[in-house]
């Protein structure tokens, strides 16, 4: 079994892991909203990605007392695929 003949210095241990920080997040600007989001993500304030309505925002509980309440709820918690 191989085992080291010295130990490892802090410098040699430091120049090792110096490439292990983490990188710096970019961020696209929506055309739409003008919100930044992370790219090939959808925007979180809109529920759109590429164009698409992906997720339906929910409706608040003032809206929902108006109308009846499984309509709201059902329309809440529909998502629509994307086309493959």
């Amino acid at each position: 079994m191989a085992v080291p003949k010295r130990k490892t210095t802090p410098s040699k241990r430091n120049m090792r892991r110096s490439h292990h920080s983490a990188g710096t997040q970019s961020f696209a600007e929506d055309k739409k909203s003008g919100e930044l989001r992370r790219p090939h993500h959808m925007d979180l304030s809109t529920g759109m990605y590429r164009g698409k309505q992906i997720i339906l925002k929910k409706v608040k509980k003032e809206e929902s007392a108006e109308t009846s309440p499984s309509v709201a709820s059902d329309e809440a918690n529909k998502t629509i695929e994307a086309p493959k």
